[in-house]
């Protein structure tokens, strides 16, 4: 097994040097709204509706590299990344949810945890300081 792991690690190098893509070392949570947040929003901005899990309509975070668990990991950053989403919709905070914990965020959002990011495109990064 360490053999064929070696092999797929070195195949992938090459094809990534060939193609002058880079690996970064970050991983990554992607988030979708679930039913709770779109009816919020919906509630909030009746002019601007939004669907449940309509393309385009995920966020993804980059984290740090390495994890030992994507549960944990999310529960590192869930305040945030909760906090991120409701103020791109709603900036007023006496009008998001009152509850915010762990349990209120995986009602409201799903998520998928990576642990590879790698870029595609041949453009350098430009990064935003918020």
């Amino acid at each position: 097994m360490f053999l064929e792991e070696a092999f797929l690690v070195i195949l992938t190098e090459i094809i990534l040097n060939r193609n002058n893509m880079k690996v970064y070392n970050r991983s990554a949570i992607t988030i979708n709204y679930k039913k709770p947040f779109v009816d919020w929003n919906n509630q909030l901005t009746p002019d601007f509706q939004m669907d449940e899990n309509i393309l385009g309509e995920s966020k993804t975070y980059l984290t740090q590299e390495n994890f030992d668990d994507p549960i944990t990991l999310v529960e590192k950053y869930y305040k945030i990344i909760f906090e991120l989403e409701l103020e791109g919709i709603w900036t007023d905070e006496v009008d998001w949810p009152q509850k915010r914990d762990f349990k209120t965020f995986n009602e409201w959002f799903s998520y998928e945890v990576s642990d590879w990011v790698v870029d595609l495109d041949k453009k350098p990064l430009i990064s935003d300081d918020f």
